[in-house]
This record gives C-alpha cells, sequence and structure tokens, in this order.
C-alpha cells in the first residue's frame, strides 16, 4: 500500500504500528479493515478505519491457480491520499468561554462526556468484582525487616 498525504511529511501508524512518514509504502499481508492514523505538528489528526477487499484471484480456488500456474507476477498495490487540514487555534476568549461552561455545567452536577472513546487497552476493574492485586501496605504497617511477600495471584 502506498499512502500519500497533502502535504507529505505526515508520520503513518496501522494498526497502532509506526510505519513511516508520508510518502511511504508497506506491505500487508492480510486483507480485511485496518485503522489508518495519521499525525503531523500544526494539522488535525487523521484516524480512518480504511477496508482492504481482496482482489478476485485471492478467491478460493483462483487462488491456487494464480499463484502457481500463472506465469507472471500479480502484484496488489493500493494508493491511499489523504489531505490534512491545519490544526485550528482557539482564541483564548472562546477557550475561557468554554472553560466557564464546563464549570458551571459540573457544579450544576451535569456530566460532559468525552470527545475520544475510552482505550479498550486501559483495564478497568468493575466496582462489584474483587481486586486480584494485594493491598498497598504503607511503611509504617509493615511488620520488622519491612519485607513482606505478596500473596499468590490466582491462576499462577
Amino acid at each position: 500500500m502506498n499512502i500519500r498525504t497533502n502535504p507529505p511529511g505526515a508520520v503513518v501508524y496501522v494498526d497502532d504500528q509506526e510505519i513511516g512518514v508520508t510518502p511511504v509504502s508497506a506491505n500487508y499481508v492480510h486483507y480485511g479493515t485496518r485503522e489508518i492514523r495519521l499525525e503531523k505538528d500544526g494539522y488535525e489528526s487523521v484516524s480512518q478505519m480504511h477496508t482492504f477487499r481482496a482482489p478476485w484471484y485471492e478467491y478460493p480456488v483462483l487462488e491456487f491457480f494464480s499463484e502457481n500456474l500463472w506465469p507472471w507476477e500479480i502484484r496488489d498495490t493500493r494508493d491511499l491520499d489523504f489531505t490534512m487540514t491545519p490544526r485550528r487555534i482557539v482564541p483564548p476568549e472562546e477557550l475561557r468561554s468554554r472553560a466557564e461552561q464546563l464549570r458551571a455545567n459540573a457544579q450544576a452536577g451535569y456530566v460532559t462526556p468525552m470527545n475520544t472513546p475510552p482505550n479498550p487497552a486501559v483495564n478497568v476493574t468493575p466496582q462489584n468484582q474483587p481486586q486480584l492485586l494485594p493491598p498497598v501496605m504503607r511503611p509504617e504497617t509493615l511488620p520488622e525487616g519491612g519485607f513482606v511477600l505478596p500473596p499468590p495471584v490466582m491462576g499462577q
């Protein structure tokens, strides 16, 4: 796949793995949906899910013929072009009014939703499940010698 941006020089991440700086080319082994994220100083970050569909010669049965009997090399190249928009600079007056509005909402008991979805990589233990990690002990509660072995964690 070839990824180009206007303007060039954006850092490209495919499925949260850094690929390089645009213009960049990278190989992909499997077809399917990939998250492509572009970041560049002074520009809005771009995050897009892109689906790479398998071409006709990769379908079962046809794949055998195209890989083993076809005399020429078949190369599947995908070109992706992105246009990045300059980051908007928020005037201090607008920023202050938004902060005052958030403060007023918080004092009134309203919950303001986050703009970004929660990160699934962060493991948050629900309130109704027991903690598997030992509690943190303060130095003054440690026995003489100051060393305590933690209890074994279940499943190990």
